[in-house]
Parts: structure tokens; C-alpha cells; sequence
């Protein structure tokens, strides 16, 4: 199952990694955001240089983590290659640095007013958070903790892919863009973490039931 899980999340991943450099970087941007500028964002017709710059960083930057991030978790690849997990891995750090930076810029720009723009601030800051906690928790040697945190920072990266969901499926169920694309990021960025929480909880507690049996069998 945790393969299983792991395989759908690189599909979604590149999908969306793969849709974002097309739809920003090989065709007309203003011409694919068009319902962003009819709702009133006006920078999506990419007339701000400024803003352009920054969305256009945090796009590759997020690409790169969403992209890098599973691979992370194959923990053959870890052993066996242990430089490519740690340089893999500073590519995922450096890139969600300069992506959580960018986002906090852009979230207050997000349209759907101050709760929208609240929402994708505590994006980034949340994957600030956890991505530098991970990263602490490795410099101390406390692998598990770090894996723990790394799991929770992509947690928090792949919020690029159920946002996406959830406003379609919000936004369209009620017939209403902004409610959508509003409620989308609280119920992405909450339901991952809390979800993510669960099933590390889960995993540890399975860790200690398996402890507790070799135990029991180690002592009969």
C-alpha cells in the first residue's frame, strides 16, 4: 500500500510539474489564466515585471520539490546512494527556501480577499516550518525525527496538487470560483497535515506493536 501511495503521488506530482511549465513557460500565461483575470487579478495578464519575476521562481522552485520530494522516501535509494539523497535533498531544501519566500510574497496578491491571502501566507510558512525542522533534525543526527518532518514538509508541497482538487471540486459543486479557490487552500493545507499526522501515528504505532512481539518473542 505505501508503494502504492507513493506511485499515485509521483503521477500527480509530475503531472502538475509537467502542466505548470507548460502552461507558464511554453504557452501564452495571460491566455491560460483568463478566468484569474476575469475575477478581477488583473497581474495575471502579466503586465507587472516585478510579479512576473517572482511567480515565475516560485513556479520552478516548486516544480523542482514536488518533483524531488518522493523519490526521498525510497529508502533502498538512501542506502544504497547515499550522496544522491543528500544532494537530492539540499536541492529540495534550497528549492522550497526560495519557493516559501516567493509564496509568502505572492500570497498577498491570492485572490479571494484577506482569508485567501491568510491561507496561502500559512502555506508557506507552514513549508518553511517544516522543511527547516526537518532539515535541523538531520544536522542533529536524529534521523527519525527528520524523516518524520520530511514527510510532514511534503505534506505541505503537495498541497500544490490537492488544492487544485479541491477548488474544482468546491468551486464547481457550489458554482461559486471564489468560494472554491478561498475554501481550497484551508481544506488542502489542514486535510494534508492531519491526514499526514494520522498515518504517522499509524506507522509508529505498528513500529512499537512489532518491537513489543519480537520482545515477547525474544523473551519465551
Amino acid at each position: 500500500m505505501k508503494k502504492l501511495g507513493i506511485a499515485v503521488v509521483i503521477i500527480f506530482a509530475f503531472v502538475l510539474a509537467i502542466s505548470a511549465i507548460v502552461r507558464y513557460f511554453v504557452l501564452d500565461p495571460a491566455s491560460t489564466n483568463t478566468t484569474l483575470v476575469e475575477q478581477g487579478m488583473n497581474m495575471y495578464d502579466f503586465h507587472n515585471q516585478p510579479w512576473n519575476i517572482v511567480l515565475f521562481a516560485h513556479i520552478i522552485t516548486a516544480s523542482l520539490a514536488i518533483l524531488i520530494g518522493p523519490f526521498q522516501f525510497f529508502k533502498k535509494l538512501r542506502n544504497k546512494r547515499k550522496s544522491l539523497h543528500r544532494n537530492m535533498g539540499k536541492v529540495y531544501l534550497v528549492s522550497i527556501l526560495i519557493s516559501g519566500i516567493t509564496g509568502i510574497y505572492l500570497s498577498f496578491f491570492a485572490f479571494g480577499g484577506v482569508i485567501s491571502k491568510l491561507g496561502f501566507f500559512s502555506l508557506s510558512t507552514a513549508w518553511l516550518v517544516t522543511t527547516y525542522l526537518a532539515y535541523k533534525n538531520i544536522r542533529m543526527k536524529r534521523i527519525q525525527e527528520h524523516e518524520r518532518w520530511m514527510y510532514r514538509s511534503y505534506a505541505v508541497t503537495f498541497v500544490a496538487v490537492t488544492f487544485r482538487i479541491w477548488s474544482a471540486a468546491i468551486g464547481y459543486s457550489l458554482d461559486n470560483f471564489a468560494i472554491g479557490y478561498t475554501a481550497a487552500i484551508w481544506v488542502s493545507l489542514i486535510g494534508n497535515l492531519v491526514i499526514m499526522e494520522i498515518w504517522l501515528r499509524k506507522n509508529q504505532n505498528r513500529k512499537l506493536e512489532t518491537i513489543k512481539t519480537n520482545h515477547t518473542l525474544f523473551d519465551k
